[in-house]
């Protein structure tokens, strides 16, 4: 939307990307700003959720052991939430007299948010978690059986 004069980015604090341009703090920013930490953040955590709820009733049908579907919105919360809080408190206040190493923090985690989604679904399988533990200690986990009869 900037190439058409709504909204503005400038290069983050590393200076290795660009990111929102947190100087502007008037009407244009406020009305950029809202709509995308709805379309940036909201929309995502419902996507989010609603996928490993489907998830988690397929594994039911199933007969799997239980799916937690919070993780995966908590971890995109804790990588994506302080850059929301940033940018909402820059809609408020010049978000410029936040410290940089403390700007900085916002995008470094939202870019490792991609990272989590693969461990959080090995570390949630048990197929998967005893994979792993059987490659890091040699051991074999034993998976309780479950009684599908019911």
């Amino acid at each position: 939307m900037p190439l058409i004069g709504w909204g503005e980015y400038d290069y983050e604090p590393l200076r290795t990307c660009c990111t929102l341009d947190y100087s502007k703090g008037d009407r244009n920013y406020v009305s950029y700003l809202l709509p995308m930490a709805f379309c940036n953040l909201v929309i995502q955590a419902v996507t989010v959720l609603s996928s490993y709820r489907s998830i988690a009733r397929k594994f039911k049908k199933t007969g799997q052991p239980k799916f937690n579907t919070g993780t995966p919105l908590k971890a995109l919360l804790f990588c994506w939430g302080p850059y929301a809080v940033l940018s909402l408190y820059a809609t408020v206040e010049d978000a410029t007299l936040v410290s940089p190493k403390v700007r900085m923090i916002a995008p470094i985690l939202a870019k490792t948010s991609p990272l989590f989604n693969p461990f959080l679904y090995a570390l949630g399988n048990e197929n998967y978690r005893g994979g792993i533990w059987r490659f890091l200690t040699g051991q074999k986990i034993d998976v309780p059986q479950i009684d599908k009869s019911k």
